[in-house]
């Protein structure tokens, strides 16, 4: 168990991890969806996970809070942490994943690299979704 003070200094070092350490002495209903995404991501980081799975993280947010919810994962993903992330953010699934995975209505359709999937994907319903999602 963390005494106060740790669980402060903790709680102060992951605020500046996700870019927010000003807002340590706000109320939720002060912060903007990005922020409180931000608070979310690092509350799961202080219990020191092996795995984190986000769960379409910027479904709720205004498009201009996105950018900054998928840089703190991007870091999280540069940083080594292994994250499972269900996502229509194509770029980021680009850039940040190591294995993409697409599924429809519950089934894998594709399991490849993020370059075969977005350079030449094997199935005719990935190549429908690409299309249909980059324009």
């Amino acid at each position: 168990k963390r005494s106060p003070q740790e669980c402060d200094r903790v709680a102060m070092e992951l605020l500046e991890k996700v870019g927010i350490p000003e807002k340590a002495k706000f109320y939720p209903i002060q912060l903007s969806g990005g922020q409180q995404q931000r608070v979310a991501i690092a509350r799961a980081l202080a219990m020191n996970p092996k795995i984190m799975l986000f769960d379409e993280p910027t479904s709720a947010l205004d498009p201009e809070m996105i950018k900054e919810v998928l840089d703190v994962m991007m870091d999280l993903a540069h940083d080594g942490m292994t994250m499972v992330v269900v996502s229509h953010e194509m770029g980021f699934a680009r850039n940040a994943a190591d294995e993409i995975i697409f599924m429809d209505h519950g089934q894998i359709v594709e399991r490849s690299t993020p370059d075969e999937f977005f350079r030449a994907p094997r199935e005719e319903r990935s190549r429908l979704f690409l299309s249909q999602i980059l324009h």
